[in-house]
Parts: C-alpha cells; sequence; structure tokens
C-alpha cells in the first residue's frame, strides 16, 4: 500500500503515513492505529522528516493554516518555534505559495517588538518556518486568567505593539489579523507582534482580487468586514480593539453571530469605556475611541502619528517599571490582584430578531362579556315597544324600517358568544320575542292571520387573520438613517431579519439633512424579502 500524497510505502491499515503524515483510510483493513492521536502521529512524522535538521519536541500552538512546534536547531542549538502547514491541510501550490510568502514578508522585517523568523524551508512536501522561540504568553492567554489589566501595563503593551505595527506599516505591510493570541510577551516584559501570515503588501493589488475576508471576527476593522482594500487604519481599528479590552475585560461589539458582530462593527456606537472602568486617562480614552472610529479616513492618518498621540499620555519613569514589573509577573504565570470593571451594556444581536425593530402584530382586542340576562331583557323592552308602534302600521300591510332596524341591531347584540337569549335555558322562545333563528330575515308565520314580522339573521362578527410573517432586510446611507415599515422603526442604518406582515408595506427611510424616502414593497410570507442599498440625497443647503 502507497501514500497517496508522498508514494511512500505505508502500513497496511494505517491511519496516517509516516513519511508526509497523510490521512490514510482503507476500507478492507481488519485493523487500523486508532489508539494513537493525530497530533501525535503528525508529530511523530515530522520528527522523522526533520531529523537532520531540526529536534522537535512538542506542539505549543495552532492557527488556520499552521501548526506550531518548539523545536531545537541542530546546527546551531538554539530553540525555534517551528510553524509547519498541517499534513491534513490541501496543499495546493496557492497555499504553498501563500505559506512562503508570508516567511519572505515576515523575514523582511527588524523591529525589536516583531518576532524575527530565521529561515524557511522545504522537506519532501512539508513546508516549514523556523522563528524565534518566545518564552511566555499571548496576551489573549493573559486577559483570560487575569482579566483587566493595570493603565501602566495596558500604556506599556500599547506602546510597544504600536512601535511594530508603525514600523511594519513604513514597509508597506499591514498585519490584518491584530489580536491578542498575536501578541506576545516574554518572561523579561518584552512585548512582541507575531504572525504576519496573513499580511499583505499594501501596493500588490492582485492578492485582494479574490475578495476573501480575511481576519478574525471580534477584531476586525469596517473595511475588512466588508471585504474591502485595507491600509494601516486597519490595524489601528483592531489594536483600538485590544486596548479596549485590556481595559475592561471585554470586546466593544459582541453577537451571537458572526453577521451579528459585522452588523456592529458597522453600525454600532462604541460603548463608554469610561463608565465600565474608571480612572482612564481621557487622552487614552480619546486615542482608543479615534481607533475603533467607523470609517478609516476619521482614524490616524499614520500609526506613527498614533504613536505620538499615545507617547503624549503621561507615563513617568515609575509608571513604566511597574508596568515592566507586572508584565512579567503574567508571563511566568503569576497573577495580579483583580480589577474590576462593570459589565458593558447588553447588545441585541440583530440576527437573533430584532425586539426594538420587529413590526408587531397585535391580536384582536377581546369584546366585554355582558351577561345573558341584561341582553334578553334589552330585547324584551325593544320588542314590545316595537309590537306597539308596528300595531298601527300593520293595517297599511307594511313594517316600519325602524322596527326591522331595531329589531336586528338587538338580535345582533344578542349574539355575541352567548346562547340564544330569545330561546331560554331550554331553548324555547321566549313570548313576546320573535325566534331569532328564523331563516331569510322572517319568521315562519303560525297561521294565515298572524302578521309576520321581520326578523335578521344574527351575523358573528368575523375574525380578522393577520397575516403571516416575512422577513426584511435592508440597508441604507448615511448610516444613521432610521428605517421604518408602515410607521414602525426598525432600525437605523441597516436591518437584518426583522419580522414584518406580509403583503404590500409601505418603506421609508430618514436621516437629518436629507430627503426622506417612501416606496412601498411586498413582503412575502415566510421568506426573506432583500430591499437594495438605499442612499438618501442630501437636502441642499442655502449658502
Amino acid at each position: 500500500m502507497q501514500c497517496p500524497r508522498c508514494a511512500n510505502d505505508v502500513i497496511s491499515g494505517a491511519k496516517f503515513c509516516l513519511e508526509c503524515g497523510a490521512s490514510l483510510a482503507d476500507p478492507g483493513a481488519d485493523t487500523m492505529f486508532m489508539d494513537q492521536d493525530e497530533s501525535l502521529i503528525v508529530l511523530r512524522s515530522l520528527q522523522r522528516i526533520l531529523a537532520g535538521e531540526f529536534a522537535v519536541e512538542r506542539e505549543i500552538g495552532r492557527g488556520a493554516m499552521a501548526i506550531v512546534y518548539k523545536a531545537t536547531e541542530t546546527e546551531l542549538n538554539r530553540t525555534v518555534a517551528l510553524k509547519v502547514l498541517p499534513p491534513s491541510a490541501p496543499v495546493s501550490r496557492s497555499v504553498a505559495e501563500r505559506f512562503k510568502r508570508e516567511a519572505r514578508l515576515a523575514a523582511s522585517l527588524d523591529h525589536p517588538n516583531i518576532i524575527p523568523v530565521y529561515r524557511v524551508g522545504q522537506a519532501g512536501s512539508t513546508h516549514f518556518i523556523a522563528m524565534k522561540y518566545v518564552d511566555g504568553r499571548g496576551l489573549d492567554e493573559i486577559l483570560e486568567s487575569q482579566g483587566p489589566l493595570p493603565i501602566p501595563v495596558v500604556l506599556h503593551v500599547m506602546r510597544s505593539a504600536i512601535s511594530a505595527l508603525a514600523y511594519a506599516h513604513r514597509q508597506g505591510i499591514v498585519h490584518r489579523d491584530v489580536k491578542g493570541g498575536n501578541i506576545m510577551v516574554d518572561r523579561d516584559g518584552r512585548v512582541m507582534v507575531t504572525d504576519y501570515g496573513i499580511a499583505r503588501a499594501m501596493e500588490d493589488a492582485s492578492l485582494t482580487a479574490t475578495g476573501s475576508v480575511v481576519g478574525t471576527p471580534f477584531y476586525m476593522s469596517p473595511e475588512q468586514c466588508a471585504a474591502k482594500r485595507i491600509g494601516p487604519q486597519s490595524d489601528q481599528y483592531s489594536l483600538g480593539v485590544v486596548a479596549f479590552q485590556m481595559l475592561t475585560g471585554f470586546v466593544p461589539f459582541d453577537a451571537e453571530t458572526l453577521p451579528g458582530i459585522m452588523h456592529h462593527h458597522f453600525y454600532t456606537p462604541v460603548p463608554d469605556l469610561g463608565a465600565s472602568r474608571r480612572g482612564v486617562p481621557a487622552a487614552l480614552m480619546m486615542i482608543i475611541n479615534r481607533a475603533l472610529s467607523k470609517k478609516a479616513d476619521h482614524r490616524y492618518p499614520t500609526t506613527e502619528a498614533m504613536l505620538e498621540a499615545l507617547e503624549a499620555v503621561p507615563f513617568s519613569s515609575e509608571d513604566r517599571r511597574q508596568g515592566e514589573d507586572d508584565l512579567r509577573t503574567l508571563a511566568r504565570g503569576g497573577l495580579l490582584l483583580r480589577i474590576e470593571a462593570d459589565p458593558l451594556p447588553p447588545m441585541v444581536d440583530p440576527t437573533r430578531g430584532t425586539p426594538t425593530g420587529s413590526v408587531p402584530v397585535l391580536p384582536l382586542p377581546a369584546r366585554p362579556r355582558v351577561d345573558w340576562k341584561v341582553k334578553a331583557a334589552a330585547i324584551i323592552v325593544a320588542a314590545v315597544g316595537l309590537g306597539w308602534a308596528g300595531a298601527a302600521l300593520r293595517g297599511t300591510g307594511r313594517a316600519a324600517a325602524s322596527e326591522r332596524t331595531a329589531i336586528t341591531a338587538t338580535s345582533d347584540a344578542a349574539i355575541d358568544g352567548q346562547a340564544d337569549p330569545s330561546r331560554g335555558r331550554a331553548g324555547a322562545p321566549m313570548a313576546g320575542v320573535p325566534d331569532a333563528r328564523a331563516i331569510g330575515g322572517t319568521a315562519n308565520a303560525t297561521s294565515p292571520s298572524t302578521p309576520t314580522t321581520a326578523a335578521a339573521v344574527p351575523v358573528t362578527p368575523a375574525v380578522v387573520i393577520p397575516p403571516a410573517p416575512g422577513m426584511i432586510r435592508a440597508r441604507a446611507y448615511p448610516v444613521d438613517a432610521e428605517i421604518f415599515v408602515d410607521g414602525q422603526s426598525l432600525g437605523r442604518g441597516v436591518v437584518l431579519d426583522a419580522s414584518v406582515p406580509s403583503g404590500r408595506r409601505r418603506l421609508s427611510v430618514r436621516a437629518p439633512g436629507y430627503t426622506d424616502f417612501d416606496s412601498t414593497i411586498v413582503i412575502a410570507a415566510g421568506k426573506t424579502t432583500s430591499v437594495p442599498r438605499i442612499t438618501l440625497r442630501a437636502t441642499d443647503v442655502a449658502p
């Protein structure tokens, strides 16, 4: 039996190739190596393939593209982090080229706050990158165990990270995946940015032609969520999210679904940082809020300008020393005194229903219940009075129109979800009251000489069944434009799958300084109706 990837001989019944680690399956085999974990088999395969160059020890992390191992470079006897494409990944030519491009980009960066790349290579079908091994912890791991961080620690991390990003941006490289997991702190308290694996050279338009969205949703800028071409300002936004998280313990925008998170990045204002964490310098809050601006051109023109603004925040030598000491403690697995921050206001996931934006289908109002005895008495009084008034007209062979109308009204009033009061408890006609069950509006004649009295058939009010609901998805510009259906506000800027009654509905969009939009749309029952983007026209302003 041969491996379909590397064509080397493999043991019959093996689950993985010991040469390249590729997954194998032999339906006819009686036994398989089920007692060994896949990661262990890949590790052993890697140890065998790279035995002459690296002594691979253990797995220390996994990413979207690669597995990271701790290893020792044999010739130089130095510890390295070895990033390897997983054997189970479909290693197409494009994937291999992207992996090599990552290595070239990272190797071109030489900065004390960027993890250096030592070499890139390929052994058989295994592609690897050897980089400096950082003995410490990731910022995400620190936040998970410690929660909100002291302000001197936040300032120290921010200065180091912004310095690294500003340097990379000068080289024309955007990180594109700035997050806590890609910021490492070594045991000496040094902060280093890692994983330029999805970075791109800004001038290379061909790399963004696919329009794919790359990044981590909680940290992605609005333009990144929209799969648009991005620049240094996108990294500024992501670092603003990290700073917000370091101060409060929470990311500013959260939801249960990916569209919900993206919706918040597009339209939801940044939560009040000062309301959650007290004592944050006003200058630092201003920097974070500017970095989290929805539009890229509202952020800093360059990341160096952002660094200058941060360096202007008061940060004494004592604060610097305390921040470094605290970082060393955290990087070595220790904990500080816990800092409490108030929870952020709850955010509604627009894809999980829109409590403030859905158009309710109101139930029919309950009609008041009236005692049937009261109704019967009213019918008797009306019938006796009308009988007396009609007697004078019977000689003419006509019944008064007022008599017929009154009888109809009282009969309708009597039949409203109640038993027929004109027939008593046993269902027998009551004396002096026309039989309300008469058909065709005329009671049956008891004798030829007995005059006939008109009696209308009581009609039960029709029950109005509300139409089955449908869903509407709409987007409007400007982003603060309010979207209405039948006068009910569904939200601002965007509406994702809001429930509205089906049928013809009036759609309106309004925003201060813009001309109102009004139209009619048809909502299909049980389906989502998507409305093309509505762009309001600015109102002409007199000079």
